[in-house]
């Protein structure tokens, strides 16, 4: 369940991660460098994005990440869960596809409207890495973030929600009372479950623009303010039980339309900083080559007719953030470590500010975007290509006269100039996107010289915390135990506490209380506890406590109610998917049984399932059945019957294997499905493509 996102400032349709098309409408004047006027930070944010597909074809980890480079990650990206579902079934978008909203198991959970979820649990949460162990409760890129504080303890990391492709239900959420309650809430249940340090709303966007089946309404100006306050009140409630501030957000559009639809100053006065996307002000949806992140407005590119070139550049586009009452020390400049290309552009001006027959057709991961690590490798002066310097904008270019190819970047010298801009006006920081096309560090290197961060990176730490104190039963009903503990102490901080069963981790918290759901009536356990840092670092186990539940009185033999309005809801050549209203029960309904004709087919604890390993073209009639924690059984539900879709004929399509290369483009089959592939790539065990949407789009 991977979010085919570009994160970018302008774009009005898009391509596979990045938008191919971009709408631009409205003229703001234009800003020059000036010489410095403003005080220069001793502090510096450098916040870098991560992409969670960034882990699959493009074969760059979280721990291939230097911490010591950035002072903040944003991973990319959660979603809203909404009707059950997350993801933009809109077909004008990069990933026209939805999922059923799931927790860090892969398990189908059922959540209020306004819900944040993660995006692609197997990679979130689920892939194991070098190091892992089976019984940890978290794995996949989070937990592998959380690793790198081990290396940079002041490292911050943040989870970035929404961005191009899922922003469709940012409108529905800030519309109402309760579902910005549902989201504010879930946002701090996110950060305390993951470990993260804050949360980034990436609204693309809020009144007009974005994907066109987003929802969107003229309340979104204000409805957006509302929400962001609300987030606001409920990190800070958190932060002030949890000993530590969390911070809040948002990445902006650099035009002057989005300064028009949203309250600027009132958003800056809520939320910590706003990274603002000064980059894709050109690319593929215009016929005439520019720049993708010019520092100044280049008068040459207006007289060649480049779209609002007074308007659509970087200076202009954070001067209109401080004219709209941004303060300058809450605005985080946004760089991109990639460029732009063009075909087909005629040779007058090394191919600069010319008519060319469309967008690159050429790329490193998508026509028309180049990382800049592939354009040290293969492109800067090399292999036909020539590298140029707009003095006026301050960005370089490369043209190749043979195949007429120009490509817009940004490079250390650029970056320089961008810098020096930051401190010139006094800015926050620099943010950039996104970590994996840097991966000599050559960018980085250059944003950490210029933009000091404060302090230094502290030794790794060692040192485990104190070991909880005075565990203590206080509460016991048949079915759980709750415990409470007295707080450990740490060298540098204590960041949550692990809860054993026995041998057997039962959960994980941030406070010092504790309950144990979904044990037996009248059964003995045995419960420890250990505290953990930031650093991985765990404590001794505290005092054991050995705990019977109650019994049930007489024993519970009162059955849940039977389930109701069983339906169908989804059916493919291989798989069913079932939802129904929830059944009662005296004590609590634990489970629901949902039987193939006489055959048990799953239990699930939520009121939907999907069953899977069907034949295609057949029918078949499921039950559902109820029941609690004293294995009481209710009656069956309604039966419904439903038939699984025919196979579709697809002569000369091929059955997907393990271990062999894909071009993008290619279809194959499993499981009675056929896919497209996205990215090139060499296909592995798990790599299955019902598992894996970010290689490949079901068809």
């Amino acid at each position: 369940m991977i979010n085919l996102n570009k994160h970018t400032a302008f774009k009005k349709t898009a391509k596979f991660f990045l938008g191919l098309s971009l709408l631009l409408s409205v003229i703001v004047p234009s800003f020059t460098l000036q010489p410095a006027t403003a005080e220069a930070a001793d502090s510096y944010k450098i916040v870098g994005y991560y992409p969670s597909w960034a882990a699959y074809g493009r074969n760059y980890n979280v721990a291939d990440i230097d911490p010591t480079k950035v002072t903040h990650i944003n991973y990319a990206f959660a979603d809203i869960c909404w009707n059950g579902i997350h993801g933009n079934p809109d077909p004008s978008g990069p990933n026209p596809v939805t999922w059923t909203c799931q927790n860090e198991k892969s398990q189908t959970i059922n959540v209020p409207n306004g819900t944040i979820v993660l995006g692609d649990p197997w990679i979130d949460t689920g892939k194991t890495f070098a190091g892992d162990t089976w019984d940890q409760p978290i794995a996949g890129n989070i937990n592998q973030l959380n690793k790198l504080k081990q290396t940079n303890p002041n490292l911050k990391t943040i989870i970035s929600v929404g961005g191009w492709t899922w922003s469709n239900r940012f409108s529905d959420v800030a519309a109402t009372a309760a579902t910005r309650e549902v989201f504010a809430n879930s946002a701090v249940d996110f950060l305390r479950k993951y470990n993260f340090d804050g949360v980034d709303l990436d609204w693309e966007y809020p009144v007009s623009g974005g994907l066109d089946g987003n929802s969107k309404r003229p309340e979104d100006k204000q409805n957006y303010t509302l929400l962001l306050s609300k987030i606001r009140e409920k990190l800070d409630a958190a932060g002030a039980v949890d000993g530590k501030k969390y911070l809040l957000t948002i990445a902006s559009g650099a035009s002057a339309t989005y300064a028009a639809n949203t309250e600027l100053a009132k958003i800056a006065a809520i939320v910590d900083w706003i990274n603002i996307m000064t980059y894709d002000f050109n690319g593929a949806w215009q016929k005439i080559s520019a720049h993708n992140a010019p520092l100044n407005y280049d008068p040459a590119a207006s007289a060649a007719g480049v779209p609002d070139a007074n308007a659509f550049n970087v200076a202009a586009g954070a001067q209109g953030h401080l004219d709209a009452g941004v303060p300058a020390a809450k605005l985080v400049l946004g760089v991109p470590f990639y460029g732009r290309g063009w075909d087909g552009c005629a040779q007058a001006g090394n191919g600069q500010y010319q008519t060319c027959t469309g967008g690159s057709s050429v790329g490193t991961w998508e026509a028309g975007s180049f990382d800049f690590y592939d354009l040290e490798a293969n492109y800067i002066n090399k292999n036909g290509y020539t590298r140029y310097w707009n003095d006026t904008a301050k960005v370089p270019y490369l043209y190749n006269a043979s195949n007429k190819r120009f490509i817009s970047y940004d490079d250390a010298e650029s970056i320089g100039y961008k810098t020096a801009y930051i401190k010139s006006k006094g800015l926050g920081g620099a943010m950039f996107w996104e970590l994996s096309g840097d991966r000599n560090k050559t960018l980085q290197n250059k944003l950490k010289a210029d933009l000091p961060t404060g302090g230094t990176v502290p030794p790794v730490d060692t040192t485990a915390p104190s070991v909880p104190g005075n565990a203590r039963s206080t509460g016991v009903t048949a079915n759980s135990v709750t415990l409470a503990w007295n707080a450990s102490t740490d060298n540098v901080g204590v960041t949550g506490y692990n809860v054993y069963n026995g041998a057997n981790l039962a959960t994980s918290v941030t406070g010092t209380t504790a309950t144990i759901s979904g044990l037996t009536a009248g059964t003995s356990y045995t419960f420890t506890v250990k505290a953990k840092d930031a650093a991985g670092n765990l404590s001794a186990a505290s005092n054991a406590v050995t705990v019977s539940t109650t019994a049930q009185p007489g024993g519970d033999t009162q059955a849940p109610t039977a389930p109701t309005n069983l339906v169908s809801t989804a059916q493919t050549t291989s798989s069913i998917t079932l939802s129904w209203s929830a059944s009662t029960d005296n004590v609590g309904v634990t489970g629901y049984d949902v039987y193939n004709g006489t055959t048990l087919a799953t239990t699930v604890t939520g009121t939907t399932a999907t069953i899977s390993g069907l034949a295609a073209d057949t029918s078949y009639t499921f039950t559902v059945k109820a029941k609690d924690a004293a294995g009481n059984v209710s009656a069956a539900s309604n039966a419904v019957s439903v038939k699984t879709a025919a196979e579709t004929t697809n002569p000369g399509v091929s059955a997907w294997q393990v271990n062999t290369a894909y071009t993008a483009g290619q279809l194959v089959t499993y499981n009675g499905k056929t896919y497209k592939c996205l990215q090139p790539h060499t296909s592995l065990a798990g790599w299955e493509p019902s598992n894996v949407p970010a290689l490949w789009q079901l068809q």
